[in-house]
């Protein structure tokens, strides 16, 4: 028991200093960067950010700090050093792989090619060049325990789907996509990053004179070092603080963002238990460090394909109805929120006459003056509505339309939704759309000499 008080005083103790680390103040910087990128695409598409980024990064470190603290008790419960994992060969090789296909920016790619060389150069090229092995380079990349490696893999990706499933949903931004039918339908991009403050270990080989901190049980660590101490020598640990980041990118299309969440991290948090346990397994019956491998980057990329296809064969979530208009959502603190509505509302009927699309919706409310009676479905229940167009909060858009604006509705729908405080479904012939594009693996590497030029140039003036 007095085991526990001491490391985890340490531990804690490290985990605090964690958070005053530069290195997490940068990860921090870089997730308020991408929610500067989200906030800009929303202001482009609805002409205001549908989501405050104060409260995005709120969010995120909120959820961050318990992700990381639980990743660290992992870490020192396994016993697993740094200096095993070769993160050094690990992050170019996941650098490499952003320039093909930014979705390919994961320890499960970047981390199953490590592993196969090692297993390469271990069992295939070594023995026919064993002179490989004087190269400083190989001999680093030979030093790799692999199932320590896997281990790493399997346990943030279990942090990011517990991430997924609790805030995955959270701060969300509706779409319109057009499909291959052509056919315009509402979609939902999920975009979240979390900051994850760490506490890693460190091993070295000293003088057993030279011991010092807490003596550990026996049977630690689980995942054994790969470094032998010499005669009269031993192993000395060490817990310093690290900082990571994860993020979650996701398109829900045929179910809500809280859905389409859920689904990806239950998936996902399978195949996190799966490696780590096939990791461990590995460390006692190495035979099975080669599935291990292999299953780190092709289980995931058939989650990810199997999440594709679901996404694909079912029909969409935010489809035209054949009757009245559904609200993808309503935006908090807006007139539509004042004025009673909420998410997936049925409008039917605006004044009385009855609308089929988002088209006819807005046209509708457009034509109004200042008050707005909408009636609708919501659920089961009917409701009744007076929307007011003029907005309460000062220095946003003027929402009261008067007759004859229609120059800037048929230019900005969405904006004038945004306005109102309500993203409705669009219509199915909408000209407002976005497409998915099947990305050119090849075609961030044709772009990348372009580049270099450019900034080449611009250094040389």
């Amino acid at each position: 028991m007095q085991i526990l008080f001491d490391v985890g005083g340490i531990f804690l103790t490290t985990f605090l200093v964690s958070l005053f680390t530069p290195i997490f103040w940068i990860v921090l910087f870089l997730i308020l960067m991408q929610y500067r990128r989200v906030a800009a695409m929303e202001v482009k598409l609805y002409g205001r950010p549908l989501n405050k980024i104060g409260r995005q990064m709120l969010i995120s470190i909120g959820l961050g700090l318990p992700g990381g603290l639980f990743a660290g008790v992992i870490l020192l419960f396994l016993g697993l050093s740094l200096e095993q994992i070769g993160l050094y060969f690990v992050w170019p090789v996941a650098l490499l792989l952003l320039l093909i296909n930014p979705r390919y920016l994961c320890f499960s790619y970047a981390g199953g090619i490590v592993a196969v060389a090692v297993l390469a150069f271990r069992h295939l090229l070594l023995p026919l060049a064993p002179g490989l092995a004087a190269y400083s380079v190989i001999e680093s990349l030979l030093q790799i325990h692999i199932p320590a490696l896997l281990v790493l893999i399997g346990l943030l990706h279990l942090v990011e789907a517990v991430l997924i499933y609790f805030g995955g949903h959270l701060g969300s931004s509706p779409l319109y996509l057009k499909r291959e039918s052509g056919v315009v339908v509402g979609a939902f991009s999920l975009q979240r990053f979390w900051p994850l403050p760490l506490v890693a270990l460190m091993v070295a080989v000293v003088a057993q004179s030279e011991i010092a901190g807490v003596s550990m049980p026996q049977w630690w660590p689980v995942l054994k070092s790969t470094l032998q101490p010499g005669e009269g020598q031993s192993l000395q640990y060490m817990l310093i603080p690290v900082a990571a980041g994860l993020g979650y990118a996701d398109l829900a299309l045929t179910s809500t963002p809280r859905e389409r969440s859920a689904f990806s991290a239950k998936w996902l948090a399978l195949y996190s238990v799966i490696l780590l346990a096939v990791a461990i397994a590995a460390e006692y019956w190495p035979l099975l460090v080669v599935p291990g491998v292999f299953f780190a980057p092709l289980g995931h990329e058939l989650l990810i394909l199997y999440g594709n296809k679901r996404e694909e064969k079912a029909a969409p979530r935010y489809g035209q109805e054949a009757e009245g208009v559904q609200l993808m959502l309503v935006i908090p603190d807006s007139a539509a929120a004042e004025a009673g509505l909420v998410t997936d509302d049925l409008i039917c009927r605006v004044n009385g006459n009855p609308v089929s699309n988002s088209t006819e919706l807005l046209q509708a409310i457009e034509e109004s003056y200042f008050l707005v009676l909408l009636e609708g479905k919501r659920d089961s229940d009917q409701f009744s509505h007076v929307l007011k167009k003029k907005l309460a909060e000062t220095g946003k858009a003027d929402t009261s339309f008067t007759p004859g604006e229609q120059e800037s509705f048929v230019h900005n729908p969405l904006h004038r939704s945004a306005a109102l405080g309500m993203i409705p479904v669009p219509a199915a012939d909408s000209h407002v759309y976005a497409e998915i594009r099947k990305p050119d693996p090849l075609g961030r590497l044709k772009e990348l000499p372009n580049r270099l030029k450019y900034f080449f140039l611009k250094f040389m003036r």
